[in-house]
């Protein structure tokens, strides 16, 4: 359970990822088996038999259950914090968000072995699709529960991908300060549709890219650094709010409230903190 918090912790802040904490707590092979598990035909047919017990180890529940119970406390006890944050102080806390990302991904390049032609290819191709498609959408996007059912069905994916967070696919797709705000107020017609995509997400597009990452590891590591390189423009911290979609701007002063060497600043801790973390985790452990 307390993996789970530390992995909840991490899905809740853009740029850090459950995954790669998952890897970084070594649970993350045995998370992959029984998402592969739970979402197979196997334990729900034993339960359909009355085979409870049986369904229950089938679905690698003694595991997933304290370890899923342990990122719900997180994700609801920080929620609050997090929305809070975005209102008052929404300047360093996206630029600590473009540090995160950053550092995620430096990340998620090293875990491309070989850069050979397709796996650049995928690089490029990812990188322009994503700047064509985040140049002509707005930052929030529609308000509808088949919006938030697909933000969840592709979030959920975060637990899979080391390197890429929920909270930054929710970033990306402009629902990231609606589902907070949800979460922190407990707004059932906003979580329910949301909550159903992440179901059927997991049963899905979870097992697809858990063969991708098995199948092609660099080609598919590749077009996630390429979206995420081309994705930093949605926190960027300062916008045009008057235009459709919001047009980036510089900021107009230095060490005023909305200036850039304090985001600067800001931005670089964040993305010094997770490369940190990261070298300490692959630090050899000595047994006493």
């Amino acid at each position: 359970m307390l993996r789970g918090c530390v992995m909840g912790a991490a899905d809740v802040v853009p740029g850090v990822s459950g995954g790669t904490m998952a890897l970084v707590l070594g649970v993350y092979e045995r998370l992959v088996a029984a998402l592969r598990a739970v979402t197979s035909l196997a334990p729900w047919r034993a339960l359909l038999r009355g085979e409870v017990r049986a369904a229950w180890h089938t679905a690698h529940a003694p595991f997933l259950a304290p370890l899923a119970l342990g990122i719900a406390l997180a994700v609801v006890l920080l929620a609050r914090v997090i929305e809070r944050a975005l209102e008052l102080y929404h300047v360093p806390l996206y630029a600590a968000f473009a540090g995160l990302i950053l550092a995620a991904a430096v990340l998620v390049g090293r875990r491309v072995t070989r850069w050979r032609r397709p796996a650049l290819l995928a690089l490029a191709t990812a990188t322009i699709v994503t700047t064509l498609l985040l140049g002509g959408s707005p930052r929030a996007t529609p308000e509808t529960a088949l919006s938030l059912f697909l933000a969840g069905a592709v979030g959920i994916t975060a637990l899979v991908l080391p390197g890429i967070s929920g909270a930054f696919i929710l970033v990306l797709l402009g629902q990231y300060g609606r589902v907070i705000g949800a979460i922190a107020s407990f707004d059932l017609a906003t979580l329910a549709p949301f909550a159903l995509g992440a179901l059927v997400g997991l049963a899905t597009i979870a097992r697809l890219l858990d063969r991708l990452l098995r199948r092609a590891l660099d080609v598919t590591m590749a077009a996630l650094l390429g979206v995420m390189i081309a994705s930093l423009r949605r926190v960027w911290p300062w916008t045009d709010g008057t235009a459709v979609p919001e047009r980036l701007v510089w900021p107009a002063t230095a060490w005023g409230g909305e200036g850039w060497v304090p985001a600067l600043l800001v931005a670089l801790l964040a993305f010094a903190a997770v490369l940190a973390l990261e070298r300490h985790s692959l630090r050899p452990k000595t047994r006493s």
